[in-house]
């Protein structure tokens, strides 16, 4: 179980999509022994809500790929090139284009910025077109004739570590996290990180990462300015960063997942 987003954020998915699965997790509920859960968030929101036992769900954390790393000005310039980007010249977001990513609070805060800062560093965003983005879209397509915003649409795989590489800083204010890979990637980048510190985010980031309530879009404005423009704590925050980055690795993720088969051929 990835996150509970299909029942607890259900107006923030198509309605198909919704029908469709909460009735295959119903029925997976029905046959699954233990669960398996991507944090430990998840797995205390899975066992309220469904009243399951919490020693029967298991948290297993997530890991990125090795190629998300610090990379320098020589490995990136031809990629960004492509998008027109310079190393260390643009904020990142990467995910879905939706509500639940709550890219308007990340819109305003960015917009609240001084003209010189947002131009210097302008926001750039990576996803799909997700459901109900219209107006997402509306908005960021007024930041870019401001001059402050690009969207790149989808990101081929092999583009997307470079991408994150290159980042001044990566910004992401979901809403809801099963997980949030997202931040990992950009810790494991080597890119200081402001999230909320809704839902999972706080235990995937640590103390590597500067947070504040999802919807507070006043602290999230000056957690972007300080991430941009303020040397000292950028550079604590891509060590802490790059520290907490080398917690997760997809080894400790597949022997505690045979853990939980384990233990549930035993019971």
């Amino acid at each position: 179980m990835h996150d509970l987003s299909p029942f607890t954020w259900a107006h923030c998915h198509p309605p198909e999509r919704v029908r469709y699965m909460q009735a295959e997790i119903g029925q997976s509920l029905k046959r699954a022994a233990v669960l398996i859960t991507d944090s430990e968030f998840t797995r205390r929101e899975l066992a309220a809500y469904f009243g399951w036992s919490i020693e029967r769900i298991r948290a297993v954390s997530l890991a990125c790929s090795p190629d998300f790393r610090p990379r320098n000005e020589e490995e990136l310039s031809h990629t960004l090139g492509t998008y027109g980007l310079v190393a260390g010249g643009y904020s990142l977001y990467a995910g879905t284009i939706e509500p639940r990513k709550n890219l308007d609070a990340l819109l305003d805060a960015y917009g609240s910025l001084p003209e010189c800062v947002r131009r210097r560093w302008p926001l750039v965003l990576s996803g799909y077109k997700g459901w109900r983005s219209e107006g997402i879209h509306s908005r960021i397509t007024e930041a870019e004739r401001a001059g402050w915003a690009r969207y790149l649409g989808f990101v081929p795989a092999e583009h997307l570590p470079l991408l994150y590489a290159g980042a001044r800083l990566f910004a992401f204010p979901s809403l809801y996290e099963g997980f949030g890979l997202p931040v990992l990637e950009a810790m494991a980048s080597g890119v200081p990180v402001v999230c909320s510190d809704s839902s999972s985010l706080p235990e995937v980031v640590g103390d590597a990462a500067a947070m504040c309530p999802a919807e507070d879009v006043d602290a999230l404005g000056r957690l972007i300015a300080r991430g941009l423009e303020d040397d000292a704590w950028r550079g604590e925050a891509i060590r802490k960063g790059l520290d907490r980055a080398q917690q997760f690795s997809w080894k400790r993720c597949a022997q505690e997942t045979v853990a939980a088969y384990r233990a549930a051929v035993e019971l």
